[in-house]
């Protein structure tokens, strides 16, 4: 759904989060990946209350099932207007969303954007960034709620 750049730019990062990940382990792809998409653990805003999963064994099959196969797919995936004209026409409404504080030049904001254009939309804006589910489950919750 990128312009060919911002495409090319995007399967480039997450080919280097794969590296890393390989090279230097789960945990050094992990922080690769939250550079790509300007998660600042340091300077994360986090809802009132909210408790951030550590970055410990525990997460580590998610983060690699995350790493080798559904990053692939994304750098892989091309969605052009066929397949978002299909999505128009189609009985499930299509809600295109990124995180509120996500910087607007990474690539899964643009993707949303773009998609909401495509449908004629706007995106919906949940609370915090790219993880908001996590920095802000309430209002994350809230506002599932409310478009579901």
């Amino acid at each position: 759904m990128l312009p060919d750049a911002e495409k090319i730019r995007a399967r480039r990062e997450l080919g280097e989060m794969r590296e890393v990940f390989r090279r230097d382990g789960w945990v050094a792809g992990v922080r690769r990946i939250g550079e790509i998409l300007g998660i600042d653990p340091a300077r994360q805003e986090v809802e009132p209350g909210a408790r951030t999963a550590p970055l410990d064994a525990s997460r580590e099959a998610n983060f690699t099932f995350f790493i080798e196969h559904d990053a692939l797919t994304m750098s892989r995936a091309e969605l052009g207007q066929d397949e978002i004209g299909a999505l128009k026409a189609g009985p499930v409404r299509v809600v295109p969303a990124a995180g509120r504080t996500t910087p607007r030049q990474v690539f899964d904001y643009r993707c949303a954007e773009e998609l909401a254009a495509g449908l004629g939309a706007a995106p919906v804006h949940f609370p915090g960034g790219h993880n908001g589910n996590l920095t802000h489950p309430k209002g994350f919750a809230e506002l599932l709620r409310t478009l579901l």
